[in-house]
């Protein structure tokens, strides 16, 4: 490794870590300020929360923003040799912009890869430990477990439907129950039940005091009962998705709930795309933070300026995305619109700073 290159790394790293940490406690003070009421209310402590809540965010949260931290780095450091004309030194003695840019990117590409990992096997961990205490204490003040009192509709396939008036995830049990079969648009059965129980051992639903109808071609069928197997292979967190669920997920689970559930399942492509979106866009700043800042045109303040509009600009487009995604509104695959625009940007800005 070259002199130049180990000098641009070590201050890479410096200035990562440094915009890390500072993002970091500035989130956990404001996080905290707002969330001190719910604690108390919840019976829970500043200490308790300390331990067994934020270092499990703040894993969460530097990867979240490790793309952002990186591009802040970039900026900031870049900005400053530039304006000690060591940018145009290293050019002047036959260092080409092009050149310069792989270092920048081949530490990118680590730190990419680690926020990729990360995103892969370590965060589903961290996500359970962070949404347990999350549920239990910061919801609401009056300690409602996830999921109870929920009203539950779902379609299982084309052809069956099933609507749960008031359900618990956290007991697995429900009542005011119906389960409607259609074929050709045309209802062929239907069930109501006082009660709908999930056994998670055996992996199907049990309804307890119901009524069915069968309805054929010249007359009805009336039936009723003390209990039914009903054959629904998915969970209720798979039937009536929740973010924090998905959040939960290995990429392994994620894959197969997808494959798995053909309707309803933008919540769970959303967190697959994000997971490899974040770690991608670390590259697409990288670039682009190179390219503004190298000029000497523009000084640190300005720099950073754009940058934070920038950042700001590339999450508020990504959370409406997002939004809209789990409406149904739109398709999960919109949300890599924010890096698409970025790379355009980024390509034009690379293009126009490397011909000066």
């Amino acid at each position: 490794m070259k002199i130049l290159d180990r000098y641009l790394i070590k201050n890479f790293i410096k200035y990562f870590i440094f915009f890390t940490i500072s993002i970091q406690i500035i989130c956990i003070i404001m996080d905290l300020t707002q969330r001190i009421h719910k604690l108390e209310n919840n019976n829970s402590s500043i200490k308790e929360a300390l331990i067994y809540y934020y270092p499990f965010w703040s894993i969460w949260l530097i990867n979240t923003f490790s793309s952002i931290s990186f591009f802040l780095s970039v900026i900031f450091f870049t900005s400053k040799i530039t304006k000690r004309s060591e940018i145009t030194t290293i050019l002047s003695n036959g260092i080409s912009f092009n050149r310069l840019a792989i270092i920048y990117l081949i530490f990118a590409s680590v730190i990419g890869l680690i926020s990729l990992l990360i995103n892969y096997y370590v965060l589903p961990i961290t996500n359970k430990k962070k949404n347990k205490f999350h549920y239990q204490y910061l919801i609401n003040y009056n300690k409602k477990l996830y999921g109870n009192n929920k009203y539950l509709t779902a379609k299982i396939d084309k052809n069956r439907y099933l609507f749960v008036k008031n359900f618990s995830k956290a007991n697995n049990i429900g009542n005011g129950c119906v389960y409607e079969i259609f074929y050709n648009e045309k209802l062929i059965y239907l069930l109501k039940s006082k009660y709908i129980f999930w056994s998670k051992k055996k992996k199907h639903y049990i309804v307890y005091n119901y009524k069915e109808i069968f309805f054929k071609k010249n007359y009805d069928l009336f039936k009723e009962g003390l209990y039914k197997i009903l054959k629904i292979s998915s969970s209720p967190d798979e039937l009536s998705p929740d973010v924090y669920f998905s959040e939960n997920m290995s990429i392994t689970e994620l894959n197969k709930i997808i494959k798995k559930n053909k309707n309803d399942k933008n919540i769970y492509l959303n967190e697959y795309h994000k997971r490899i979106i974040l770690p991608f866009s670390i590259l697409i700043f990288t670039i682009l933070g190179l390219s503004i800042s190298s000029n000497r045109k523009n000084n640190l303040g300005n720099n950073m300026i754009i940058g934070i509009i920038i950042i700001f600009s590339y999450i508020f487009l990504m959370e409406i995305i997002n939004i809209l995604s789990l409406k149904n509104y739109i398709s999960s695959y919109f949300i890599w619109i924010p890096n698409l625009i970025t790379f355009i940007f980024t390509i034009f800005i690379y293009y126009k700073r490397n011909n000066e």
